[in-house]
């Protein structure tokens, strides 16, 4: 039985800094990024991890991979576990893609069923997180590499709370989220947690 999960988002990459759209593109962790994994790695240590998983980006398996060290675990990929797929918003800044698309991107921040121009809704994000977790199933303690728009769906799912609550939920980049069983629930106990990453340079 699956005691605990600890969602982590990756790294802050040279994409996020420039506010645009990454989903199933990619781009590397910048130098901050860097300096936020590895401190993080040193705060999952102490949490006493038994298996990790990650999305098969590089932006996450680069974050995966330095807790890996730090926690003598291997990790394990799952495509379940990729960003949402913003179609042709990727490789675009949101400021851009709400200016140019407000139309559809309403529709998408508003319908779960709507997609991303060429991607995925919200609910697409959903099924395949739910998946994710079935593999995960059994592992003690957990942690799952992720991303931003994954972690907060991701919540929903263990929350069992309806998919666009999550167009509310912030998520930081190399932030902790602690879900933990009691039980036949999950409930969440550590939110967007970066507290570890507070001295980093801004």
């Amino acid at each position: 039985m699956t005691d605990a999960i600890i969602l982590v988002r990756h790294g802050e990459t040279i994409h996020n800094v420039a506010g645009i759209a990454q989903g199933w593109n990619d781009s590397a962790l910048s130098e901050r990024g860097e300096e936020q994994v590895r401190k993080l790695a040193a705060r999952i240590v102490r949490m006493e991890p038994t298996a990790i998983y990650s999305s098969t980006l590089q932006r996450a398996l680069s974050t995966a991979q330095v807790i890996a060290e730090a926690t003598s675990l291997t990790v394990t990929p799952l495509d379940d576990l990729r960003e949402m797929n913003y179609g042709s918003w990727e490789g675009k800044s949101f400021l851009d893609v709400r200016r140019n698309d407000e139309e559809i991107f309403r529709r998408w921040i508003d319908d779960p069923d709507c997609p991303c121009p060429n991607g995925e809704s919200h609910n697409d994000v959903r099924a395949r997180l739910a998946n994710a977790f079935r593999a995960i199933q059994g592992t003690r303690r957990a942690v799952v590499v992720t991303h931003g728009t994954a972690i907060r769906v991701a919540a929903t799912i263990l929350l069992d709370a309806p998919v666009m609550t999550s167009r509310h939920l912030a998520q930081d980049n190399a932030a902790i989220n602690l879900f933990i069983r009691r039980g036949d629930r999950m409930v969440l106990k550590t939110w967007n947690d970066a507290t570890h990453c507070e001295n980093d340079e801004r």
